[in-house]
């Protein structure tokens, strides 16, 4: 028997209570109290990591305030010099000492300026001098003397010989707008900046063989004194006699030798087979120096190599400072590049060789109470090119106006010569750390350099030109960071090393090397 399930009967919703009628207004009760305003929150706590961020920036912007303020007012204001004193005493009259001197002298300070020797004498290096450097000769009127006695010869025509030989030598000039550099031999050069800082109204004291300086605290002032007992006495010390700065390594401030080296042979004009202005040829066992042909005028050369410090210490790269005779003279007979560049009628000279002190090496500090160390005496010179000149002058300029400053407030003390450090490091020094580093990368990976040159083959003149550009540091060498740039070597790096270690891409220098100029014109 089957049962029947009984339906569900879908149930109503149960009904609304009823709404309850509205009372007239007249009815109603009073109204209920206002509500009370609610209490504003207290503002959020700042978290103990901002806190402590806010107090970092805080404190270091008043170290920073507190450690670079300059004093406005000292002791030795105008008046106060001894008849018998100088402003300020430069020791060394090379480029950074007289062009220190010349702005000094031609703002109305007293300067005395002492050199060993008599000009002209002669400096081996070698002699570009870079367009940072033409433009404060030019101001000086320097240029102008160089030019009319036929002393200078300006660049257009260079380039640069890679690791494996690959090779690109075009213009520059019409990229630039200028030339990148200038042969001028040291003998000239320095005679012209020293006679201009004389005219000026330097007192340029010749055969002035320095051996000691004193300074006495209480008058505030150096006494100088040279080998035959004459004694200059100033308010301001400039130390700008060399790479091995006899007096700064005296007075304490320079504590190592220098550690980098340089060679130097004139080559007869007429002699060679030369026909660009100026190439680099950075030859695989002296890395990361390099040897180098600069024309003068007259079609005279001077064949140069130097030596950078790079790795262990002692070294520059795989070789040391004793092995440069033996790489200047090789060079000239084995480098493919350079025995066709100079012929075989090349008429040089001996080699000649002087130090080099390079991104400030061995020096403590550059300035003190009283005290400025400018020029290669400071290690002004680029680690990675081991150029100097430019750095010189614009670090002798530099100095200049920090005396002058110093003399309208009278104060000579560790805080104001400071201004000079400041100077420098906004002029070039920032850009010894990058060429360090450059340096170091040459040196550990060559196909570095071939990827510059295969992409300077590819690209023409107008890679060339930001090429000179750094390399003469009319630009930082973090120009190359630039996205445009950096990509492009980038890939020039891929390329270069899939061709040599996959398609076994040839070394020209193991070839024998091919005709280096063949110009991009």
């Amino acid at each position: 028997m089957h049962t029947r399930s009984p339906r569900t009967r879908a149930r109503s919703p149960p009904p609304r209570p009823a709404r309850a009628l509205s009372r007239p207004r007249s009815q109603r009760g009073p109204p209920p109290p206002p509500a009370r305003p609610r209490e504003p929150r207290p503002p959020p706590r700042p978290a103990p990591r901002a806190v402590g961020v806010g107090a970092a920036v805080a404190g270091y912007g008043i170290y920073k305030y507190a450690t670079t303020r300059v004093p406005s007012s000292g002791p030795y204001g105008p008046g106060t010099l001894p008849a018998d004193a100088y402003d300020v005493v430069i020791v060394g009259a090379g480029p950074s000492g007289s062009t220190c001197g010349y702005y000094a002298a031609k703002a109305g300070a007293k300067v005395a300026l002492l050199d060993k020797e008599v000009f002209p004498r002669d400096k081996y290096c070698g002699d570009a001098v870079c367009a940072l450097a033409i433009h404060t000769l030019r101001d000086m009127g320097v240029m102008q003397e160089l030019e009319a006695h036929g002393e200078a010869h300006y660049a257009d025509s260079g380039g640069f010989v890679s690791p494996s030989g690959i090779c690109y030598i075009g213009r520059s000039e019409k990229k630039l707008g200028e030339a990148a550099a200038a042969g001028v031999k040291r003998i000239n050069l320095d005679k012209r900046i020293a006679w201009k800082a004389r005219d000026t109204g330097c007192d340029l004291k010749e055969r002035f063989e320095v051996t000691d300086a004193k300074f006495d605290k209480g008058a505030g002032m150096w006494t100088v004194t040279a080998a035959d007992n004459k004694t200059v006495r100033a308010r301001l010390l400039v130390c700008a006699d060399g790479a091995t700065s006899r007096l700064a390594t005296k007075l304490g401030y320079c504590t190592e030798a220098p550690a980098g080296v340089c060679s130097r042979a004139f080559v007869k004009g007429g002699t060679h087979n030369t026909d660009f202005d100026g190439v680099c040829f950075y030859q695989r066992e002296s890395l990361p120096g390099y040897s180098a042909i600069f024309k003068h005028p007259n079609d005279e050369l001077n064949y140069c190599y130097y030596l950078i410090p790079t790795g262990k210490d002692g070294q520059c790269g795989d070789v040391k400072e004793s092995d440069l005779p033996r790489l200047h003279n090789d060079a000239i007979k084995k480098d493919p590049f350079i025995s066709r560049a100079l012929g075989p009628n090349a008429e040089i000279e001996r080699m000649k060789a002087a130090p080099l002190r390079l991104g400030g090496q061995g020096l403590r500090q550059n300035h003190d109470d009283h005290l400025i160390i400018v020029g290669d005496a400071a290690g002004h010179i680029d680690p990675l090119t081991g150029e100097g000149i430019h750095t010189a002058i614009l670090g002798g300029k530099a100095a200049a106006e920090v005396l002058l400053s110093m003399r309208q407030t009278g104060d000579f003390s560790k805080r104001s010569t400071a201004q000079y450090n400041r100077k420098v490091d906004q002029l070039f020094a920032h850009d010894f750390f990058a060429s360090k580093l450059m340096a170091q990368a040459i040196y550990r990976a060559p196909i570095l350099m071939d990827a510059v040159a295969s992409e300077t083959q590819r690209q023409g003149d107008p890679m060339m030109a930001k090429w000179a550009e750094v390399m003469t540091n009319m630009r930082p060498k973090t120009f190359f960071l630039r996205p445009d740039i950096a990509l492009n070597l980038g890939y020039a790096i891929v390329r270069e090393a899939i061709e040599q270690y996959v398609f076994r891409k040839p070394d020209r220098y193991a070839e024998g090397g091919s005709v280096v100029a063949t110009y991009n014109a």
